[in-house]
């Protein structure tokens, strides 16, 4: 089994180890694709503090090539997503069969070893079945599908919202689609044109560009005057959350979403979230919302070829990893193929 490690900043090195079988409760998988992602490029970078050596690569799509016996549910030969989280099932949130609120979760790529590898055994209930109509290329997206549903049941955005979103990334366009599925308006702000072109190619109609104008005084105009019920700030953007607040209508709702591994320090004046009495949410993750993140991507409702702009071998990943700072702001992702 071979993988790429990051033994220091700036420094992978692929190591060989011996074969793995799939224990108790797991199966073995051969990894057919995997993302470089912000989170992966601050562990590459030194950044992130994560605990070295790790395998970067927190989103998998993979072939199942062996079970446990105890495994019924998945088969030789099924197409499965790996949830990048992983919970420990004996805290009490998970006893309470509330697993995405984990004390002690495990994030693959920082807190556990990640997939940019060539064959990887996990655990059955973290994985995803792909049915054939979806494609690997589609879903290795789940995750951020499943973030973005979170954000929209957690901010409670109803029909008609105006859903400010302050970030153009790839979970920020994938969230704007999702809140047109719910039929809300998002209006997505960012400093890069390139992402905000991206978005409204996509069919997100209103983009505001920060560096050219007054982003509260744009948004005032889009909505009457009334402001954004609801406001998602994406942490990894390197928006201002206090300029976000000020986005955010009279008893508005207010979400910060940020994954282990691309979040800093985050400053910020409540002045306007008490001002405004809003209410404020965090969102790290969105495991429990798999199923509907594969239902909206089999109905075709999330499209995110377009969010894939280069696709390199698994033999290129030092590659992809050193022009990988680029990925830290914007919608562009790369791909990992294991030939």
């Amino acid at each position: 089994m071979k993988a790429w490690m990051v033994t220091s900043a700036h420094n992978l090195e692929l190591v060989e180890g011996p074969s793995e079988s799939a224990g108790a409760g797991c199966v073995k998988i051969k990894v057919l694709k995997s993302l470089v992602s912000a989170p992966d490029v601050n562990v590459y970078s030194g950044k992130a503090g994560a605990k070295l050596p790790v395998c970067p690569g927190g989103f998998c799509v993979g072939m199942v090539i062996e079970t446990a016996e105890d495994v019924r549910d998945l088969a030789r030969g099924d197409r499965v997503y790996v949830r990048s989280q992983m919970s420990c099932g004996m805290c009490a949130s998970c006893r309470a069969g509330k697993s995405w609120k984990c004390e002690n979760m495990k994030v693959r790529g920082y807190t556990a070893d990640g997939f940019m590898r060539d064959f990887a055994v996990v655990r059955a209930a973290d994985c995803v079945k792909i049915p054939d109509r979806i494609k690997d290329d589609e879903a290795v997206f789940i995750d951020y599908i499943s973030i973005a549903v979170q954000t929209v049941a957690a901010l409670d955005v109803d029909k008609g919202d105006y859903l400010a979103i302050t970030g153009a990334s790839t979970l920020g366009i994938i969230l704007g689609q999702v809140a047109l599925y719910y039929q809300a308006v998002p209006v997505i702000i960012d400093v890069d044109e390139e992402s905000l072109a991206a978005a409204k190619n996509l069919g997100l109609y209103y983009t505001v560009n920060a560096a050219e104008t007054d982003p509260r005084t744009k948004i005032f105009h889009i909505t009457g005057g009334k402001m954004a019920e609801r406001v998602a700030h994406i942490a990894s953007a390197g928006m201002s959350i206090t300029r976000s607040l000020d986005f955010a209508s009279k008893g508005g709702r207010f979400a910060i979403i940020g994954r282990p591994g691309c979040v800093d320090s985050l400053p910020c004046s409540l002045e306007n979230a008490v001002k405004n009495d809003l209410s404020i949410t965090c969102i790290t993750g969105g495991a429990k919302n798999d199923q509907v993140s594969v239902n909206m991507l089999v109905g075709k409702a999330v499209s995110v070829a377009p969010l894939i702009t280069d696709t390199v071998s698994f033999a290129d990943v030092p590659a992809a990893f050193g022009n990988g700072e680029a990925l830290l702001r914007g919608h562009k992702k790369t791909l990992i193929r294991f030939d």
